[in-house]
């Protein structure tokens, strides 16, 4: 019999499970043991949390189950989407097995729609079902067991010995323990110390949903550090806490105080939110193809032209904005198109006469506050919300900047192709992959639902979000934190609680995960590093086969029969967060068909 652990229950470890069960074809007996000790779909999704934080993926396009699409040889096996489950298995499925907030979840099933976003504890519910679905229907000479407590270590021996909270022999083991908090930076600890010697809330980066907001008193200020994800959570959360409630009013979300708020100090590097996700008008499948970066395309770039690549994947976006903006005016739409996917840029629009306010800048999109003078910088905020919101709400098909955005987000697998056929330089893949282009895409890309937008504008309105103009600081003086921009270091402000509102980044070095930490002091695991200009920089992920996602340890020897897949090689691999999308060969599935096939050639 053969023995297999999946050790970490989210999106990615069910969709191994999955995996491993449908590709199984050999006549032996198969066990597979599972362990989480969060409980199916880990911390991040976890039943039991606030209603106040979100998905900002919409429910049709999120799914765990592998469809016609696929293409990396593993077997199909559909089943619904996260919206087709909440119209069809979940009434029963809450009705049966949820006790906590089954009403809730019971009105979320029966409300939303395709194109909403749901509580992320909802989705967790979708995830549980998947676990239970694929264990009600296994074939005999499978057997699947949960086992909700926490892997100490692994052995690797001639067998494995797992230590939980008791010692299991197995062949085969697989990592996908997702987010992990990190002992605290050298200026993390020089703010915990402080906050600790003053009384004070110092919150390092952590899931927003996980972190106890009680230590903040009635009308008392909190400074935020980071506009990503993690803020627009806290942007659910702490009104939520104060007891404030957002109404629709006049055709705009307005913000009712209780009148326990503090003032929300708000600011980051670039000093503005994430861009909102656009609308969705696409159903599933409908995502953006490649015009430019065709296969043929990809395989003839070489090492040193990822400027090249970089630039033709902002002009596939260009196409589809263009497609979009010049739809309703004069100009020979057919020609333009096809005259710009050829030729110079500059040459095409001043051809075909397109004026400044019809071009797209990028300028605008990626640093729209560049010219915005410090002082004036609060109230440019309010105007560039505004916009986003505008242009957000005007659809991914039918608006342009809006279309723009979501074809860069949907164009993923150029950029998985040329990391997989090493087709960037070190110095290409450290500093423009990661260095620039990951952050803008992430700037772009990976904002929040649009509704988050509008209360983060309904609380500016409101005098409780107060912006800082870009490159924030914090200062510890006297006996409080201070914020303030280092463009305009007259505005200070001063507050007892501060949070770095962004999710922990994957760092093997300074992980706090007791398992990982255990796997690289026996030296099973070490660093993914980039050398560039005999400099060497640590990507924070773990050192993995690109190939097979096998563990290469601190002898550089692959461990045969341990693989990790997921957060943990975020800096190896590219966006490794995120849920799969339905009809779309999602590159998820096809990772974990690769772990699975390798296991099973065997």
């Amino acid at each position: 019999m053969t023995k297999i652990a999946v050790i970490g229950t989210g999106p990615y470890g069910l969709i191994m499970l999955d995996r491993l069960v449908k590709n199984y074809t050999k006549t032996e007996k198969l066990e597979i043991l599972a362990f989480d000790p969060a409980g199916l779909g880990g911390k991040v999704w976890n039943i039991q949390q606030t209603d106040a934080v979100l998905m900002n993926s919409v429910m049709e396009h999120v799914t765990l189950f592998t469809d016609d699409s696929l293409e990396s040889g593993g077997k199909v096996a559909p089943g619904p989407s996260l919206y087709e489950w909440s119209k069809k298995e979940a009434p029963n499925f809450i009705k049966e097995q949820v006790k906590e907030n089954q009403e809730d979840f019971l009105t979320q099933a029966a409300s939303l729609g395709r194109n909403d976003c749901c509580q992320r504890r909802f989705y967790g519910l979708y995830q549980q079902w998947f676990f239970l679905n694929l264990k009600a229907h296994l074939p005999e000479r499978i057997t699947l067991t949960f086992r909700r407590e926490a892997v100490k270590d692994i052995i690797i021996d001639d067998k494995i010995t797992l230590i939980a909270n008791e010692e299991h022999l197995i062949d085969q083991v697989i990592l996908a323990t997702g987010h992990a908090e990190n002992e605290l930076s050298k200026e993390e600890e020089r703010l915990s110390i402080f906050a600790e010697e003053q009384g004070l809330t110092y919150q390092p980066p952590k899931n927003p949903a996980t972190v106890s907001l009680e230590n903040i008193k009635p009308n008392e200020d909190i400074i935020l550090r980071g506009m990503g994800l993690s803020f627009f959570d806290y942007i659910g959360l702490l009104p939520k806490y104060w007891g404030g409630t957002f109404i629709e009013k006049d055709q705009e979300i307005q913000y009712q105080p209780s009148g326990r708020e503090g003032k929300i100090i708000i600011g980051s590097g670039r000093g503005l939110p994430y861009h909102a996700r656009p609308v969705n008008q696409k159903r599933a499948g409908e995502d953006a193809q490649p015009q430019l970066l065709t296969d043929e395309r990809l395989d003839q770039f070489k090492p040193g032209e990822g400027a090249e690549f970089f630039d033709l994947l902002k002009k596939e976006a260009e196409l589809i904005y263009y497609e979009k903006k010049l739809a309703n005016t004069s100009i020979d739409l057919t020609a333009f198109l096809v005259a710009y996917r050829k030729e110079d840029r500059a040459s095409v629009l001043a051809r075909f006469k397109i004026s400044e306010e019809l071009r797209l800048d990028w300028d605008s999109l990626l640093d729209p506050g560049k010219d915005i003078k410090p002082k004036q910088f609060p109230v440019f905020v309010r105007k560039y919300m505004a916009k986003d919101i505008s242009e957000s709400e005007k659809g991914n098909l039918t608006g342009a900047i809006a279309s723009a955005i979501d074809t860069l987000k949907e164009l993923q697998l150029p950029v998985h192709k040329m990391i997989d056929q090493k087709a960037f330089t070190p110095k290409e893949y450290w500093e423009e992959l990661w260095g620039k282009y990951n952050p803008d895409y992430g700037f772009l890309t990976v904002g929040p639902p649009v509704i988050r937008m509008k209360q983060l504008a309904a609380l500016e309105k409101a005098g409780i979000a107060i912006f800082l103009a870009p490159d924030m600081t914090v200062e510890c003086e006297g006996n409080q934190f201070v914020a303030l921009s280092k463009k305009n270091e007259e505005v200070k402000y001063v507050a007892n609680h501060l949070f770095e509102a962004r999710i922990p980044t994957t760092n093997l070095h300074r992980t706090l995960n007791p398992l990982i930490r255990a796997l690289k002091e026996r030296g099973y695991l070490t660093y993914h590093t980039v050398k560039v200009e005999d400099k060497n920089h640590e990507s924070g992920a773990i050192l993995v086969s690109r190939s097979t996602h096998q563990v290469i340890d601190q002898k550089n020897q692959i461990l045969k029969n341990l693989y990790c897949y997921g957060v943990p090689v975020e800096g190896l691999d590219w966006l490794n967060a995120s849920s799969p999308r339905p009809k779309t060969s999602d590159r998820i599935f096809e990772m974990a068909d690769q772990i699975v096939q390798s296991i099973y050639q065997k």
